[in-house]
């Protein structure tokens, strides 16, 4: 797929940040997209500006309802003929020390992060085995390594990456690429709106806001998303600094550990 003139690729979270990013660069690449997010407002607004149903059609998904991810694929088979490629990015994060977070809330995380993706991934690929394509899972440097305050969305993540590994195997007599992206501190994201916070939840403390040391844009995280989807590597994590974390993860996992557990106390004082 080094040429997207042509080609079709759906697009779960497509109504913001990496998602929305994402649409406009495989627009721009020549694709066709099929966007799908709850907000029926906001994609029916990108898809009218992405150059109409020539190029961009709206298919408002919950992906945490498997009925609604096969819905999702049919209508776009349905419009433009074949699936090439599937971008599952859909995520939303529950946050607060775990012992503050109530019954639902980990169970939500996972229906979103992570059975959304197998929902979708499931009704997909008959369509990207007939057309050799690829699917591509926004994870994140958080399922890499265990994020205090963040277990529950480092979980959904860590199980994603498992079970993209595990899928690449699978793929592999069929030609189909199984990429996981793994973000690392992305400005434009505003998972605080859409997420749960709960007490000890650090996404809504100033600490939060300030920028982190190699945070990148949306715009960023999507040109490595087109990127990822032409060479089909098996991982990519994104940002110096979210390499740096991992290989010292990698390594030396008691060091990422201890320096968390100092760094919690500050960031959790009022």
């Amino acid at each position: 797929m080094s040429d997207f003139a042509g080609k079709v690729v759906v697009i779960t979270g497509a109504s913001t940040g990496i998602g929305r990013a994402t649409a406009v660069a495989f627009v721009q690449a020549g694709a066709r997209v099929a966007l799908a997010a709850r907000s029926e407002e906001a994609l029916a607004q990108l898809a009218e500006a992405l150059g109409g149903p020539e190029r961009a059609i709206a298919i408002p998904t919950d992906v945490s309802d498997r009925a609604q991810c096969q819905r999702l694929m049919d209508c776009t088979v349905s419009e433009f003929g074949s699936i090439d490629a599937l971008i599952n990015n859909a995520g939303m994060v529950v946050s607060g020390l775990f012992e503050s977070l109530l019954p639902g809330d980990v169970e939500y995380q996972f229906e979103v992060n992570f059975f959304g993706a197998l929902y979708c991934t499931q009704a997909a690929l008959p369509h990207l085995k007939a057309s050799q394509g690829v699917i591509v899972n926004v994870s994140s440097v958080a399922g890499l390594i265990g994020t205090p305050t963040s277990s529950a969305y480092s979980a959904s993540k860590a199980a994603m990456n498992a079970w993209a590994r595990a899928l690449w195997v699978e793929m592999q007599p069929h030609r189909v690429g199984v990429v996981t992206i793994c973000p690392y501190f992305t400005s434009g994201v505003k998972l605080a709106e859409k997420g749960i916070l709960r007490e000890g939840s650090l996404h809504s403390t100033p600490q939060r806001r300030r920028r982190a040391p190699g945070t990148q844009t949306t715009e960023d995280v999507a040109q490595a998303i087109l990127k990822a989807t032409r060479r089909r590597p098996r991982i990519v994590v994104l940002s110096p600094a979210g390499k740096l974390v991992w290989l010292l993860d990698r390594l030396f996992p008691w060091l990422v550990d201890w320096v968390m557990a100092r760094m919690l106390p500050r960031l959790l004082a009022p």
